[in-house]
């Protein structure tokens, strides 16, 4: 019975790696899609809800600000709540956040309300269940890190090329009203997906301990070598005694101004804020490009065809993410994030070289391959 509870004690907790992060996988897919999924159709499907409320573009303008501002606020601010609450919980109260000013946004009948429930709770609780998504993920998978990240990220790449002719159908039939209550139905199915979201220390592995007969063999080999080695050891001591001392003064000295604890900090927050920054450029960037491909004279049909092929290098790379993870995992995610920086730089560049269009179209499908490997290894960055 003590050797039992002995071995026991020896057991190392570590992720699953699998098994019940499978489920919390199919969980975060269904967050993503329900968050990501429908965001290019948002204006068509609001356009009316735009002119019910006789909102201005400026209103307009400022319901998208305010938006981002809450997404980034209540992103920010989860790492505080998980303090006080698990994952499971937070993530609960952020869907039913979430379906609320859904729900609320489509019944409501002032300007007012309309960006309280639209623009404020359901932006707050979006940024939290990213998060709260993303987290989860790391916490559950450490080897298959890699491949977990590219499979929850494809998935709602793949939506997004279906749910815009989804919601045309829907709304073609149904009209906008029932069009955005079908969607804040939709929208329900984020609270199914975060109940599966059980704590990582539910489903924790045990490594069994080395072998305690090899362990033992090493320390009676060292206490041979040790007691051989007392003798030369004693002499040795008195004549670095002297030299310690002289040395303990210059190193009380020395910390005084070194802090490691400070610079390691210090050095964190800027990676951080490094790996914002770059996010912050590539979503500006694919922002900005169809605007600046009317700007050069592309007509509607180029600037579609521009971003079907921007679309078709990121769902081509995510998806080949999934297939060679494993070997792009032992080349490490820093380099990898940083490779894929180098290739949008170079691609954005290149499409000022020409003004060809087919050479243009032709960078766009690498800038769509920088940007899968920018936002898939953006969260594995961070949490490495």
């Amino acid at each position: 019975m003590c050797s039992t509870e002995r071995i026991n004690k020896n057991y190392k907790l570590v992720p699953p790696d699998g098994g019940w992060g499978y489920m919390i996988c199919v969980g975060v897919i269904i967050n993503l899609v329900v968050l990501r999924g429908f965001t290019n159709s948002h204006g068509a499907v609001f356009k009316e809800r735009f002119l019910e409320l006789d909102m201005s573009t400026t209103s307009v303008s400022v319901l998208n600000c305010l938006g981002t501002l809450c997404i980034s606020v209540s992103g920010f601010s989860t790492g505080f709540l998980l303090k006080y609450t698990s994952i499971r919980t937070l993530g609960l109260i952020a869907a039913l956040l979430y379906s609320t000013g859904s729900f609320a946004s489509t019944l409501c009948e002032t300007e007012v309300l309309f960006f309280i429930f639209q623009g404020i709770l359901q932006n707050i609780a979006h940024g939290m269940m990213v998060n709260l998504c993303f987290t989860i993920i790391n916490q559950y998978f450490r080897k298959k890190r890699l491949y977990a990240m590219s499979i929850v990220q494809t998935v709602p790449a793949l939506a997004v090329l279906v749910t815009p002719k989804l919601v045309k159908w829907i709304f073609d039939r149904y009209g906008s009203h029932w069009t955005l209550l079908l969607l804040s139905a939709v929208s329900l199915n984020n609270i199914l997906a975060v109940t599966i979201m059980q704590p990582v220390s539910l489903n924790m592995n045990k490594v069994l301990p080395e072998n305690k007969e090899i362990e033992s063999k090493i320390l009676l080999r060292d206490k041979k070598s040790n007691n051989a080695s007392i003798s030369s050891n004693l002499s040795n001591e008195t004549n670095n005694l002297h030299r310690h001392t002289l040395n303990a003064h210059k190193g009380n000295i020395i910390t005084r101004f070194k802090e490691t604890k400070l610079y390691k900090n210090f050095i964190l927050s800027n990676a951080c804020l490094g790996l914002s920054i770059c996010l912050f450029s590539d979503v500006k960037f694919v922002s900005l490009l169809p605007q600046a491909l009317y700007y050069m004279g592309w007509n509607e049909a180029l600037v579609a065809r521009a971003l079907m092929l921007f679309g078709l290098g990121n769902l081509l790379t995510r998806m080949l993410f999934v297939y060679i993870s494993k070997w792009l995992t032992k080349l490490g995610t820093h380099d990898i994030y940083v490779v894929g920086l180098l290739i949008a730089c170079l691609s954005r560049l290149g499409m000022l070289w020409s003004d060809n269009r087919i050479i243009m179209q032709s960078f766009l499908v690498i800038v769509g391959l920088a940007r899968a490997i920018i936002e898939i290894l953006h969260p594995l960055v961070i949490a490495d």
